[in-house]
């Protein structure tokens, strides 16, 4: 359950913006913090306190590698013996979108529930995503992260991702013609009044959309800069971000 976007910032760079629902009764997560792989590499990721892992890493050399859900057409997997979590820390060791695929060809994905997996960079031709869908039976992959960019949107939901693909022609209207920072920000902001189940900023009565994690690299003559990353946790029970959470005070 969350929704993914990714834009292209000027100079060839990207902002990749993460919205992360869960079910209220999962722990609170714990923030942001960064450490050195045995490899040197120095990473920056929050973790998932109840399986481990994480959902987003970025790296300083400017790499990016994340996971979603991917709930759709029943496809399941009803015996996982791993975290999803663990995906992306195992991506992000590798040097490229294009190599994570490849990276990603290789594991045992039988262990996993279903997910759609990612990972972005800079290049002196502009960002380059790779996106590659688990379910449960084969691995489907939607971009090689060889293709010159182009706005991205994913979106999922434990309803069912059919559910939420609302929040796709909404990010089409508001953002992908229109690819500024404030733009992106207000979509993962936006929610319907009439439907807060299906909204980007996600309210129901078992979850909800629990934090905004925002990475930025910017990308110049010297190559890619390192990640800025920004994490924002969502006060549960506030009628400005979780109305049926507050609903049920009452």
């Amino acid at each position: 359950m969350c929704t993914l976007s990714m834009i292209e910032t000027s100079g060839g760079g990207y902002r990749v913006v993460h919205s992360r629902d869960e079910q209220r009764s999962r722990g609170r997560a714990y923030p942001p913090t960064t450490r050195t792989l045995e490899s040197g590499l120095t990473i920056e990721h929050p973790t998932d306190v109840d399986a481990g892992g994480t959902w987003v890493v970025a790296a300083e050399s400017g790499i990016c590698a994340g996971v979603l859900n991917y709930q759709t057409n029943g496809a399941v997997n009803p015996h996982p013996r791993q975290s999803r979590g663990l995906i992306p820390l195992h991506l992000i060791q590798h040097g490229s979108p294009a190599s994570m695929l490849k990276a990603l060809k290789n594991i045992d994905l039988s262990a996993y529930a279903c997910f759609t997996a990612f990972g972005v960079e800079c290049t002196t031709n502009g960002p380059r995503v790779m996106i590659a869908q688990w379910n449960a039976e084969e691995l489907i992959v939607v971009r090689e992260g060889t293709e010159s960019f182009k706005p991205v949107v994913v979106a999922s939901s434990g309803l069912g991702d059919e559910i939420v693909q609302c929040r796709v022609p909404l990010f089409e209207q508001t953002v992908a013609q229109n690819q500024t920072s404030e733009q992106q920000d207000a979509f993962h902001m936006h929610q319907w009044d009439d439907e807060p189940q299906t909204s980007v900023l996600m309210s129901r009565e078992n979850a909800r959309t629990v934090s905004i994690t925002t990475i930025e690299v910017q990308n110049g003559e010297s190559g890619p800069s390192k990640p800025i990353m920004i994490y924002q946790e969502l006060p549960e029970n506030d009628p400005a971000c979780d109305p049926v959470g507050a609903g049920m005070l009452q």
